[in-house]
């Protein structure tokens, strides 16, 4: 079946346009599948179809951001979006800790990133969650600061190339997603013994509480309280 194919059959498993799509769990194959490039594979009117058919589907679940093998289809294509402060809502502490910002909705093609090489001595420790783990979190590590490169994909179809300098919160959804492309789930990269149900995350929610409580070791552990970022200078 070529992607076309599979894109269709994809669709056309909703009972109607506007339900979301089915989120793949971990152990599903197509979660571990290095993803093919996406650019010119499918006609312009099918890619955006999926594209609103992600977005519901990321939107419904909820979360923010969503890759193409999520789904079952093996495409180097994902879309993002963090409505969290639309409606008034203040950022809190943590969220200012973690450099957490809106992100307008947007889908790419062909993603690439890398880390930023005048703060690439930085590395954030965060909770991270995953669609297709339910309901898991873990501390994951990553830079602060990274060069985003893809093509855009327009409400129109229309593609344009960007590069970006990211930072922070949307710094971790976009590594996130682009991971999702070469088969790796964010778990993958976590603290080891920092997995945990997402019920209990709040107990764990300073790094020093966490790294006492859960048993972790290594960078993590030289944090100290309302600390996240580790500097390899430090």
């Amino acid at each position: 079946m070529d992607l076309t194919q599979l894109v269709t059959k994809t669709l056309d498993r909703r009972s109607r346009t506007g339900t979301p799509l089915r989120i793949v769990q971990a152990g599903h194959p197509a979660l571990r599948a290095r993803a093919r490039d996406a650019y010119g594979v499918l006609p312009t009117a099918l890619l955006l179809e999926l594209i609103e058919a992600m977005t519901v589907t990321m939107r419904a679940a909820p979360g923010v951001g969503l890759a193409a093998p999520q789904i079952g289809v093996p495409l180097r294509l994902f879309v993002l979006e963090d409505r969290s402060f639309e409606d008034g809502e203040e950022p809190d502490a943590q969220d200012d800790v973690l450099e957490r910002t809106g992100v307008p909705l947007r889908a790419f093609l062909d993603p690439s990133y890398e880390v930023l090489e005048d703060e690439g001595t930085e590395t954030v420790f965060a909770w991270e969650g995953c669609l297709s783990v339910d309901d898991w979190r873990s501390i994951v590590p990553r830079p602060r600061s990274i060069v985003f490169r893809g093509l855009e994909v327009d409400g129109r179809g229309d593609i344009a190339e960007v590069r970006e300098v990211h930072r922070g919160w949307p710094a971790r959804i976009l590594q996130h997603e682009t991971d999702h492309l070469a088969g790796t789930l964010c778990h993958d990269l976590a603290v080891p013994r920092s997995f945990v149900q997402s019920r209990y995350v709040e107990r764990y929610a300073d790094m020093p509480d966490a790294v006492r409580r859960l048993g972790l070791s290594g960078d993590v552990a030289r944090l100290g309280p309302g600390e996240v970022v580790v500097r390899a200078d430090r």
